[in-house]
């Protein structure tokens, strides 16, 4: 894509802030294309855009990433676990934050009938989230709805996992999915004038937020590492071993990340 080759990967993991213009760009033509392609299926085929017009930055950021893990290796360095996924981490948040502030952007200042065509599926989503979220009362409900909230999260990360596994690129579909989900929600106090609840509800929510978009940016990075391991070293040698057992980290954290996040979203 045009967009993203004037965003080269040397370029961008020298200069992180990069990824969140190029997000935020990519996104907002990605969903201006769906709209006008498939109006009716906008609020899919958006980000499955995004993901795809990412994939060849992905591909190298992994591939980067992966050739880092061979040098510590080599090197015998004793460079920490997260020093040597730091920058990949960073990355993908800019990615996120670019993502979501499209979305915003988008929700809250296109006509109405645009929104509610476009974001169809992001709006029934949040709405059924508020309803579960309403019905929710007393300590063996509240229990319940824990667990239903580290369910479905485990299954948007194992699903962040095997589509960055198996694709490179998947991990940022499941991200610009929830990016959008989160900018909507936002921008729709922004449409009503409701800045001050606007201000509340952004309180109530950045905590388990951020924790539980950690939790799929890790497990899109362990995938992504995984896969680029899989290609490029040979099984059982120290390269690959490290490759696994970083990977393995990785996917430990997000566990942890979506069961705390679970926590935080209910008791706080």
């Amino acid at each position: 894509m045009v967009l993203e080759s004037l965003f080269p990967d040397k370029k961008i993991r020298s200069k992180p802030i990069d990824m969140l213009a190029l997000s935020f760009i990519i996104t907002i033509v990605s969903i201006l294309l769906a709209y006008s392609v498939f109006p009716k299926y906008a609020g899919i085929i958006f980000p499955l855009l995004t993901a795809v017009a990412m994939a060849p930055l992905i591909y190298r950021i992994f591939g980067e990433e992966e050739e880092e893990i061979e040098e510590a290796v080599h090197n015998k360095s004793h460079e920490g676990f997260l020093q040597r996924h730091d920058d990949t981490i960073l990355l993908f948040s800019l990615f996120f934050i670019g993502s979501f502030l499209a979305s915003f952007f988008i929700a809250s200042f296109f006509p109405e009938s645009f929104v509610k065509v476009a974001f169809e599926p992001q709006l029934n989503d949040i709405n059924a989230v508020q309803s579960l979220s309403q019905s929710a009362s007393g300590k063996a409900i509240t229990g319940g709805l824990i667990n239903l909230i580290i369910v479905n999260n485990l299954k948007v990360m194992v699903f962040a996992f095997l589509l960055s596994f198996l694709f490179a690129t998947g991990a940022t579909f499941i991200l610009s999915w929830n990016a959008s989900i989160l900018g909507i929600y936002f921008a729709s106090f922004v449409r009503q004038g409701l800045f001050d609840q606007l201000i509340a509800t952004t309180t109530g929510i950045f905590p388990h937020a951020v924790i539980e978009m950690t939790a799929y940016f890790l497990a899109g990075i362990g995938g992504g590492i995984l896969s680029a391991g899989m290609v490029r070293e040979e099984f059982f040698t120290p390269e690959f071993k490290l490759v696994l057992r970083d990977s393995l980290m990785l996917m430990g954290m997000s566990i942890a990340f979506v069961i705390v996040g679970a926590y935080v979203e209910v008791n706080f």
